[in-house]
């Protein structure tokens, strides 16, 4: 099948592994011109060099901070400096330290948002001009379930990534007019290195082996298992390309039947 993704630009942020880099794989297969970025130089540029193939596909990398303002400046100067625009826009950030309410203090809730609101103000606000001129455009926004069905020790990231998801909805409903879409998507629990860390740390507090508290996840889960990075890029580059041409608003759940809700 063609998505209609050859020759598109596409930027994806937290891209050196996991979700991101699982993304940038997938539009490179289908033909796009990728652009990735990570804090780590050394892990970035190795994501490069591993997804270009020897040379077989096209991908720009710049190493950057997200919770620095300027390096998101640079980050964003270089790519629309190498590509000349960005066509298809996926924010994808780091997650913050996990904690309860009353065990959060101010500088958590700011370096919860300086990673995971900020950065994307600013890439978002970079792109949609060229989008506008070029009359076609494509922003995803990589939040959680947890926006939807917030966890235990996750209040932080719930209440960032939910302001994403304003964003997001606030944002379809401006710029359908000039053909640019925009949406988000929610992963469910996916066996990456952040779902690693998270179980780890659950289990180190708990006083149980790690296989205890996957095993408890996966059994809020209808289909009973974690979900893969793969499977998550799939439902993220349909979205981008051009079968998905009629939605935009919308919050596409990719978490194995996970959330209960009918909507």
């Amino acid at each position: 099948m063609d998505l209609g993704l050859r020759g598109k630009v596409v930027l994806v942020t937290a891209a050196s592994k996991g979700l991101g880099y699982a993304v940038a794989k997938e539009m490179l297969a289908e033909g796009a011109h990728v652009a990735i970025s990570s804090r780590s130089e050394e892990s970035i540029k190795k994501a490069a060099e591993e997804l270009s193939q020897g040379g077989k596909h096209d991908v720009f990398y710049v190493p950057a901070d997200l919770s620095k303002p300027g390096d998101v400046d640079v980050l964003m100067d270089r790519v629309l400096h190498h590509f000349g625009q960005v066509d298809i826009l996926i924010c994808n950030t780091g997650g913050p330290k996990t904690s309860d309410f009353v065990d959060t203090g101010f500088e958590d809730w700011k370096s919860g948002m300086d990673m995971m609101l900020f950065p994307v103000l600013k890439m978002t606000e970079r792109v949609i001009p060229l989008m506008k001129e070029n009359n076609w455009g494509r922003i995803i926004f990589m939040t959680s379930t947890w926006v939807k069905q917030p966890r235990k020790s996750g209040v932080i990231s719930t209440m960032a990534r939910s302001a994403v998801s304003g964003l997001s909805k606030h944002l379809s409903n401006e710029l359908a007019k000039h053909n640019i879409l925009v949406n988000q998507v929610l992963p469910g629990p996916t066996w990456t290195d952040r779902s690693k860390e998270i179980t780890s740390r659950l289990a180190q507090q708990r006083g149980v082996p790690v296989e205890v508290i996957k095993e408890e996840i996966a059994e809020e889960i209808p289909l009973g298992r974690y979900g893969t990075a793969q499977e998550i890029a799939n439902a993220v580059t349909f979205l981008a390309s051009e079968k998905a041409s009629f939605i935009t608003g919308a919050s596409l759940q990719v978490d194995g039947g996970q959330i209960k809700a009918t909507v």
